[in-house]
């Protein structure tokens, strides 16, 4: 512990100020006193003498110097976290893309509970409720994180109210709407489709399907990841069976059941064809075979085909 003059450059100069030296938990402090002339050296060995036996009684509470980041800057920081912890990153992504805008040049600590409800009100204008609500919830998520990593003191979505969804309304295709839709895919499109209608995979699950994954003789298809973490096993009924071995004798090269002819268009046109279907138009799922574990959402679909 020791006392000292520090010289520092400010807009009217130079200037000296006395500081003390002090160790607190193994961690160095330097703390300022006051310009010389205002407070003296005998000032500073009394605040020092203070420090001391503050630190004996264990009263002694340094300054807080955490810098608390915008909005903006943390969203940076949290999407890297999320590429490397969540598979719907990119669903976040999109999220941000709305609350930047509105939240970005503010900190963390001056985001209230009424800024986030002005935009709750603001974005419903626009949007479906459900939506408001996913970005509720990253914006919840964020500051969770925020916390935990000491960016911010509290979360204030947790003063926040989301909005009421209405309940979950099943609807399955009937024979005549899926002839209809499968009639109105162009070819590499179709075997997507067949796919999706027969086994309620997920469009990028369907996607990254390699021939690896599809065991014709068996019957069943393998999801390695899937987007529960857990890997299951989708059996293949006779309609998937003949689109899969047609996709197959037009598949010489790539290893991807969806590549070549499928893959060669980007996944957009799929998850155009998916939104459509789960926007009123339910696909049916047929349920895993007996000892696996059931897709996710068996109990909303009626198996259609044989």
């Amino acid at each position: 512990m020791s006392v000292f003059k520090r010289t520092i450059k400010t807009k009217q100069g130079k200037s000296q100020y006395w500081y003390i030296d002090f160790t607190v938990n193994a961690k160095r402090k330097w703390e300022s006193v006051g310009r010389v002339g205002e407070a003296t050296k005998a000032d500073a060995r009394k605040l020092l003498a203070l420090r001391r036996t503050e630190i004996l009684q264990g009263k002694f509470n340094a300054p807080d110097k955490r810098v608390v980041p915008t909005f903006a800057e943390f969203a940076k920081e949290y999407i890297e976290y999320a590429k490397g912890n969540k598979k719907s990153w990119d669903r976040d992504a999109r999220s941000l893309r709305c609350l930047i805008p509105h939240f970005g040049s503010y900190t963390l600590e001056e985001i209230s509970p009424i800024l986030i409800e002005r935009y709750k009100l603001d974005r419903k204008r626009s949007v479906s409720a459900r939506t408001v609500n996913i970005e509720l919830s990253l914006l919840r998520s964020m500051f969770n994180l925020g916390v935990k990593w000491d960016k911010c003191q509290a979360n204030p979505v947790s003063k926040v109210n989301f909005y009421k969804e209405e309940p979950f309304k099943i609807r399955v295709l009937t024979e005549e709407e899926e002839h209809r839709l499968l009639e109105s895919c162009s070819d590499h499109i179709k075997p997507i489709v067949i796919t999706a209608l027969n086994t309620g995979m997920r469009y990028g699950e369907i996607l990254s399907l390699c021939w690896d994954d599809v065991s014709l003789e068996e019957g069943y298809i393998n999801v390695a990841q899937s987007k529960s973490g857990k890997s299951r096993q989708i059996p293949i009924n006779n309609r998937l069976e003949e689109a899969l071995k047609r996709l197959k004798l037009g598949s010489t090269v790539s290893t991807s059941v969806s590549s070549e002819s499928t893959g060669t268009r980007k996944s957009k046109q799929l998850q155009g064809t998916y939104v459509l279907s789960s926007k009123g138009l339910k696909i049916p799922r047929v349920k895993a075979c007996a000892g696996s574990s059931p897709a996710p959402g068996t109990s909303y679909y009626k198996k259609s085909h044989p």
